[in-house]
């Protein structure tokens, strides 16, 4: 793999892996790596457990890579839907559904004063506890789209629904959202 426009784009790198590069499936992982750990972080317990977790996805990746088909979507769409499925094997094993409060808030910016952290952690805990007021389906919906950047119709392949009912589950999610956000006086 010597092209470097072909290092930057996920449908080549993951064609080259498919085709057994474990230099353009490193790349993949450098690319990735960061979505899917955000995307496990918020819904597990800690820093570590979700290094694990975005661990054994790029695993499983790798070992699956041989049978992935494209079907019009990112590839990123598939790792997502691994990390889904490792995050709910997770919790069943567990048999505990609850996310730390302190997973969003772990990494304060070291450049803000301690006032401002406080208010920030306050504000984080807050929006935290809002969103686990959520249904599972606005929850996932809210997370892909506003955490992970993802467009509706890849959140709709992911959650097996339509554009239509991403959209409108994103509007109930965003309304329920406010109305928490407006009684705790954050917005």
């Amino acid at each position: 793999m010597d092209d470097n426009n072909s290092k930057n784009d996920p449908k080549t790198l993951i064609q080259l892996a498919k085709n057994g590069d474990a230099e353009a499936f490193g790349c993949l992982y450098e690319l990735y790596f960061v979505p899917v750990f955000r995307y496990i972080y918020l819904r597990v317990k800690g820093r570590e457990e979700a290094e694990d977790l975005a661990q054994n996805v790029f695993l499983k990746v790798y070992q699956s890579i041989s049978s992935f088909q494209e079907q019009g979507k990112s590839p990123l769409a598939y790792f997502f839907t691994v990390a889904r499925n490792a995050v709910i094997d997770h919790w069943k094993k567990k048999k505990s559904a609850s996310v730390d409060p302190q997973a969003i808030s772990e990494m304060p910016d070291p450049a803000e004063n301690p006032q401002e952290l406080t208010e920030k952690d306050i504000t984080i805990k807050t929006i935290h506890q809002a969103i686990q007021q959520l249904t599972d389906d606005q929850r996932e919906v809210i997370i892909m789209k506003f955490i992970n950047e993802l467009p509706n119709s890849e959140i709709a392949g992911l959650l097996g629904k339509t554009e239509d009912a991403v959209r409108q589950l994103q509007c109930r999610a965003l309304r329920t959202l406010r109305q928490q956000l407006k009684d705790s006086k954050i917005i």
